[in-house]
């Protein structure tokens, strides 16, 4: 047993010495200080805004719970913004927002981690409060997706120099659109197994979109500006995801307790469709965005 616990610390190790020997610096180097005030501003902007929209369905938007959070997260943003845009170093560059297709990759990737994470926290939910079932079935039942994104991914490059950037983002779009619809419609006499594969059908959505978005925003700004734009990028859809975690789990709970006197024992399922068909909402947006906001490019690679 102590052999088997050490495996992954060396390997970790021996992962960690032959990537000095193989990885070369892909970006050049810049002498880049610290901030220590945006980072400051950063955690109570970010972290203000997160908590916020967290306690809006459990203590309403008028309360110092939500309204206070949400406030000062609000303020430290705009501090924040200023600050960057006034730096010449800046912790986060802003300013690399005014390139219009890369903002449209950040306000994607934002809209799509807030679903991808709002239906990761409510698939188990859905499992284990609404149906009842034990943990073991919930890890069950969203396996095969977190598999469908593993296997997935990988593939999503290649589709991407293969179709460009608007048919691969229309068509994920249009699959994220389609498995949270499938979710509205689920009730309590519904298989388990048509969550499943309408999991695995988001995921598959999900991993096609991931990296080809990253790659398309991060490509449209100058090269010197690729570190910034990957940072920004990530920031502010790790920030959405936290958004997206708190604010589902919001919409099925209100939804639930206000509906229970009128739904009695399906008033979870009924909170649950409802968290689903606006995560279909943020699809919609999504699929939206593909159509209208995105050029037709032609892709890297034709045959």
């Amino acid at each position: 047993m102590e052999t088997a616990s050490l495996c992954p610390r060396h390997s970790m190790s021996a992962s960690f010495v032959l990537s000095a020997f193989v990885f070369e610096n892909v970006l050049e180097l810049q002498d880049k200080k610290f901030d220590v005030i945006s980072f400051v501003e950063s955690i109570l902007a970010f972290g203000g805004i997160t908590l916020g929209i967290g306690n809006i369905t459990t203590y309403g938007l008028i309360s110092m719970e939500a309204g206070a959070p949400l406030v000062i997260g609000a303020v430290v943003c705009v501090f924040f913004v200023v600050r960057q845009c006034g730096l010449e170093k800046p912790f986060l560059d802003m300013r690399i927002l005014a390139n219009r297709d890369y903002a449209v990759s950040v306000i994607s990737s934002m809209v799509l981690y807030l679903v991808m994470m709002g239906s990761s926290v409510m698939m188990p939910l859905y499992v284990q409060s609404v149906m009842g079932y034990s943990a073991v079935i919930s890890g069950l039942v969203t396996l095969p997706g977190s598999l469908a994104t593993t296997l997935v991914s990988p593939f999503a490059g290649r589709f991407y120099d293969k179709m460009g950037i608007k048919k691969i983002f229309v068509a994920g779009a249009a699959i994220l659109l389609i498995s949270n619809i499938g979710m509205v419609f689920l009730s309590l006499s519904t298989p388990l197994w048509v969550a499943a594969v309408l999991n695995v059908v988001r995921n598959v959505s999900i991993g096609s979109l991931m990296m080809p978005l990253l790659t398309w925003g991060t490509t449209k700004v100058e090269f010197k500006k690729v570190a910034d734009a990957s940072s920004l990028l990530a920031s502010f859809r790790t920030i959405a995801g936290s958004i997206g975690s708190a604010l589902f789990v919001g919409i099925m709970t209100l939804v639930s307790q206000s509906s229970a006197e009128a739904y009695g024992d399906r008033a979870l399922i009924h909170g649950m469709n409802v968290a689903f068909l606006w995560m279909a909402a943020g699809a919609l947006i999504l699929l939206g965005i593909s159509i209208f906001a995105v050029k037709n490019e032609k892709p890297f690679i034709e045959h």
